[in-house]
């Protein structure tokens, strides 16, 4: 199962754990994409009100338009609020070469090495 945005002939967009099978496909965990203006988007659970078994529902394919990979940035929010908790770093080794020893400007960049200080 891998994270897609699933776009549905309604025009919602869903964000998932995506599992295709035959004619049907799984949503894990499915989260609406909800544009908010200024160019940002929010996520809500799909199907709040449902009791849906183990977070997940199957839909037929034939409700699909398209399916495609999350931007890394929506996907960390996703995988924070939704998913796995997982962070994918855009650059994880901070972007930059340093001096032997000299790892003061990693830990500025990233707060995760502020742990070993």
């Amino acid at each position: 199962m891998s994270t897609k945005i699933v776009r549905l002939t309604s025009g919602e967009e869903i964000i998932c754990n995506y599992e295709e099978d035959g004619d049907f496909c799984e949503l894990k965990k499915p989260a609406i994409i909800i544009p908010t203006g200024q160019g940002q988007l929010g996520l809500m659970p799909w199907l709040a009100y449902a009791d849906l078994k183990d977070k997940s529902i199957k839909i037929s394919n034939k409700f699909i338009v398209f399916i495609t990979d999350p931007q890394t940035d929506l996907l960390n929010e996703y995988n924070t609020a939704f998913g796995s908790g997982l962070f994918v770093p855009a650059n994880p080794l901070g972007g930059g070469i340093l001096p032997k020893g000299d790892n003061s400007v990693q830990k500025e960049k990233n707060p995760a090495l502020k742990l070993g200080k």
